[in-house]
């Protein structure tokens, strides 16, 4: 006993000497402010004086001290966040003058004292100050400064204004933060937020008097407070409002200032507008019974919706205080004004909300950024750096909430449209909110293009800045909480709360508390969910009385819950521990059970839930029931789904066909994949159609994204003839490289194919149709970049009878918003051929016409029909090799072929306007004689315009100037101006597959 007693001591001190040793190493600066603004509304400036108390808590003797004077990040479009912003769409930014805004007039003094400043080298929103005496620890200086914003309009990002609207936001200059990692100067950027130090404000605000303000911190003017209270009960008798009134009131010629302050805030905000209706209430706090005053502010726009803003806003308040702490300011804003930067943004005390067109939408953003108070506000998490602590455990509140506060009507769909007919319409009326971030997630992991959540916020890409750090986040603290249970996760969310409230927190600090809760290693969270992109994959391999079999396929030891479902309804669950490989799980009580599920509430961050289940009965225990439906979208695990899309189509030789295609769920995206069109030929009356299957694997190494097989095949009629079909199969390779960087718009890819088709020679003799065998190998290299994307293409064909290869390469520059100037060059040349080739198979000047699709690779509406007719369906063509618009046999060679084709936009056409102007050149070699009396030169040229729609898939031509050769030899097959209008139309570019493959990869 007495020794236990000892060891006990010994580790109690230990324990208290480490934790101290752990207090001792954090320490925080703190800021204090004192800003005297003034808003010029005719002009859009900010011209205002600002004092800084700088506390310097550290260990360190600071020389010099980084700055963030962030409203220089709208400048020019050399800035970090121009240039963020520019990598997605083209933006005109801040190439007109009203669009730019810049802070100036900076004169920084430290205790009355001139010193030396400059701005960052790279940065022009980073200043540095240096100090002309050290600043010891526990000493403090005086900072001050004058400084003048202009404002950019507010289409950018946060600051800004619309008309008379404004949003003053991230305005004046601020110090960077100095922890124990050490500076944390950092540009302003749109997608990435901010990382403050703690102190108290106290800000005096000049504008015209009847400007209605929504601010940080507490009123300080009684007048202004009463005018508020006025305003609100006048709002709250409107009966309805006039959303077509968006007109602004004339500014009064009074001006008057209004004064706020705060303390234990790290950032001020401020939103004013003449045109804001205001409502006012009170909520009590669940803990302390202190009663917080809610304001909400908005125009006309969207004020039906905003009735039950307080309510929202309140909720909010409400449920975050009691899962977390008390909300410990005295008022909290939510005001509805122009916002470029999300849905909404946070500031402490208040939140600025865009538009919605439902009530549960505007709930959710409303609450969601509420909600920010506690782990942007006053748990100051650094949310450049680690994004998730804020954004993805917010996201899991947000689903709580939803949760909590509407119990079975907890319902994704609601936050897009009312029709409950609608959302079943589509299979989504069951989804849970929850569902929404796993499904987040879920498309980025089966897509292997997630990134762990553990990066900078700059380091994402778009859609991985939402699917991972808010979705991916927010399913595993959901987790968490269920693994826990609420109790014990809410007693550890309180006291951590507690702890380091007004402070700093870092991802290991969450991490202790939570292991220093449970008394568990939480490796499987912290270190596999969260820092890396390992996924989560337990299955069923048996079931035998109440033992179950589960092995491991993914990658993390995450625990595992199994559930046993009776009536599709959870009847028990037992928690295990995780593990690797293979293990027997033993159950108690479900002998009277209809199935074994793992996390049948879809707790965990499962990757495939299809080998989640093993019923108790049945022939086929491991095989959910068949659920046929109709324009199937979204994955259900507990069905074995078959999709249907009524399809219908027409060409020439089947006619009218109708039919459908069957296809498993688009999203999340699987592994397998099928696509079966079948359809009946109304002319032919035969069958007609097209098929696809293919498989993806996704190797864990990071130089390989995805390499798919698949097989694909299709049957149409060549004439009308009942049994007179072509065929084509296809089987092919497709390897698709991952970036090292993920916002990089490069992509290289390979693809191997063997094709096997109907032998295009034996049906223009009427022979018996054989098949031939082509083979293809495809590199290519592109860049999506913004304003000079290209691509380069190389491209091998070989078969029993000739070899050929050919280079491709795009250039792009656009000059204005969806204007540019094209450039394709294509080289072509063959490697061997056969002495009697058919010119079927020959590089064509003009393009790819039906007949010279011999592996029947694209869609022609009269493959068969001669392109020198007088018929609409012979002038389908594909724009590839020479790419002409002019049909001419001339420059069909079965030696070499080199062509450069331009396109511009008209620079003073609007843009709904699809008209562009061509001109095309080419060189080629040795092509067949027409006539005698035709001096068939190798070199041709041409020039028209183009009308370009439905995103080029659909493009008419009208050549208006060509070589003479190619006149001369096109005058000998037409007759009349008609006939040299061709249009492209590449219907397998409108695939749906395809299209949602594109927005992911």
């Amino acid at each position: 006993m007495l020794k236990k007693s000892k060891s006990a001591i010994l580790i109690i001190v230990i324990l208290i000497s480490s934790y101290s040793s752990y207090s001792q190493d954090y320490f925080q600066q703190e800021v204090n402010y004192k800003i005297d603004v003034k808003l010029n509304d005719v002009t859009h400036e900010l011209s205002a004086f600002e004092t800084i108390e700088y506390i310097n808590n550290s260990p360190d003797e600071l020389s010099f001290i980084y700055f963030h004077i962030w409203p220089n990040a709208y400048d020019n479009n050399n800035t970090a966040l121009a240039k963020q912003k520019l990598e997605g769409k083209w933006l005109k930014l801040f190439k007109v003058d009203e669009q730019r805004g810049y802070i100036d007039s900076l004169d920084f003094k430290v205790n009355g004292e001139d010193i030396k400043w400059e701005y960052d080298k790279e940065y022009i929103d980073i200043c540095k100050l240096y100090l002309n005496q050290a600043l010891k620890s526990g000493e403090k200086i005086m900072i001050t400064t004058p400084f003048h914003v202009k404002l950019p309009k507010g289409v950018t990002s946060r600051l800004g204004h619309v008309d008379q609207t404004y949003q003053i936001s991230q305005w004046f200059p601020k110090p960077a933060v100095y922890d124990k990692y050490g500076w944390h100067q950092m540009p302003y950027l749109n997608m990435g937020e901010f990382y403050s130090e703690f102190g108290s404000f106290d800000v005096s605000i000049t504008l015209p008097k009847n400007y209605v303000v929504g601010a940080t911190g507490d009123l300080q003017n009684q007048e202004e407070i009463d005018w508020l209270n006025e305003l609100a009960d006048k709002t709250a008798k409107i009966d309805s409002f006039d959303k077509e009134d968006e007109d602004f009131p004339e500014s009064s010629n009074e001006l008057k200032t209004i004064r706020y302050k705060q303390k234990n805030i790290h950032d001020f905000a401020w939103f004013a507008d003449k045109r804001f209706h205001v409502l006012k209430a009170e909520r009590e706090m669940p803990n302390s019974k202190r009663k917080v005053t809610i304001w909400a502010m908005f125009p006309n726009k969207n004020a039906e919706l905003w009735q039950k803003s307080l309510e929202y806003i309140g909720d909010a308040l409400y449920y975050y205080s009691k899962w977390y702490g008390d909300y410990p300011y005295d008022h909290c804003t939510a005001v509805h004004s122009s916002l470029s930067a999300g849905g909404g943004m946070e500031y402490p005390n208040i939140t600025v909300i865009g538009n919605f067109s439902s009530d549960r939408s505007l709930e959710m953003v409303i609450m969601h950024e509420v909600g920010h108070n506690w782990f942007y506000g006053i748990l100051g998490f650094n949310e450049r750096k680690y994004t998730w602590q804020d954004e993805g455990i917010n996201s899991f509140s947000e689903a709580r909430y939803m949760k909590e506060k509407y119990g079975k009507e907890d319902v994704f769909y609601k936050m897009m449209f009312k029709n409950e007919k609608l959302a079943k319409f589509f299979d989504i009326d069951k989804l849970r909110y929850k569902k929404f971030h796993e499904l987040g997630y879920l498309i980025s992991a089966r897509y292997n293009i997630d990134q762990h959540a553990s990066l900078s916020a700059e380091e994402y890409s778009d859609i991985n800045y939402g699917t991972i750090t808010y979705h991916k986040v927010a399913g595993a603290f959901g987790y968490l909480l269920a693994y826990l249970g609420e109790d014990k996760f809410n007693t550890i969310m309180q006291k951590f709360y507690e702890d380091w409230k007004y402070k700093h927190p870092y991802p290991e600090d969450i991490r202790k508390a939570f292991e220093d809760g449970t008394g568990e290693d939480m490796s499987w969270l912290f270190d596999d969910l969260l820092k890396t992109t390992k996924k989560i994959d337990y299955k069923i391999v048996k079931v035998k009385d109440n033992n179950v079999l589960v092995k491991n396929k993914g990658s993390i030891n995450a625990p595992v819950i199994i559930n046993g479902v009776k009536n599709d309804s959870t009847f028990s669950s037992h928690w295990f521990k995780g593990f690797s490989g293979e293990k027997t799980l033993n159950l108690t009580g479900n002998s009277d059970v209809d199935k074994i599920v793992i996390d049948h509430e879809s707790y965990m961050l499962e990757l495939h839930r299809k080998n989640n289940t093993y019923k108790t009965t049945g022939l086929f225990k491991k095989t959910e029931p068949l659920r046929i439906r109709l324009f199937g979208i979204i994955e259900n695990p507990e069905k074995t789904q078959m999709n249907f899309v009524p399809t219908f189509g027409w060409n020439n030789y089947n006619k009218y066909m109708l039919g459908a295609v069957f296809y498993n769920s688009v999203l999340p995206k699987n592994k397998f994949e099928y696509q079966i069109m079948p359809m009946y030929a109304f002319g032919s009356q035969d069958i007609a159609g097209s098929g696809h299957l293919g498989y993806t694997f996704y190797p864990d190494g990071f130089k390989i994204q995805s390499l798919k097989l698949s097989v694909s095949g299709k049957r149409y009629a060549y004439d009308s003839e009942q049994g007179s079909n072509f065929h084509s199969g296809k089987a092919e390779f497709d390897l698709l490289f991952r970036n090292k960087y993920a916002r990089s718009k490069v992509q290289n890819r390979i693809v191997l194919n063997a094709v096997t088709a109907s032998d295009p020679e034996d049906i223009f003799t009427g022979s018996t149709v054989g098949l031939n065998q082509y083979y293809n190998l495809n590199l290519t290299h592109t860049n999506n970049r913004i304003f000079y994307p290209y691509s380069i293409a190389l491209n091998t064909q070989m078969t029993e009878s000739f070899a050929k290869t050919s280079l491709k390469a795009t250039y792009k520059i656009i000059y204005a918003k969806k204007k540019s100037v094209d450039f394709r060059l294509f080289a072509g040349t063959f490697l061997y051929k056969d002495d009697d080739l058919s010119s079927i198979y020959n590089f064509n000047l003009s393009g790819t016409t039906g007949i010279n699709d011999y592996t029947y690779n694209d869609v022609f509406f009269g493959r068969y029909e001669d392109p020198a007719g007088n018929t609409f369906m012979g002038n389908q063509f594909i724009a590839n090799d020479g790419a002409f618009a002019t049909y001419t046999p001339y420059g069909s060679t079965n030696e070499w072929l080199t062509s450069l084709n331009i396109t511009a936009s008209l620079p003073y056409l609007p843009n709904k306007i699809p008209l562009k102007v061509f001109c095309n050149v080419a060189v080629f070699g040795e092509t067949p004689a027409i006539s005698d009396e035709f001096d068939l030169a190798g070199l041709a040229w041409e020039g028209g315009v183009k009308i370009s729609m439905f995103g080029n898939n659909l493009e008419i031509f009208l050549p208006l100037l060509m070589s003479e050769e190619l006149e001369n030899t096109n005058d000998a097959i037409t007759d009349k101006y008609l006939q040299r209008v061709r249009f492209s139309l590449r219907l397998n570019n409108l695939n749906l597959f395809k299209i949602i493959d594109k927005q992911f990869i």
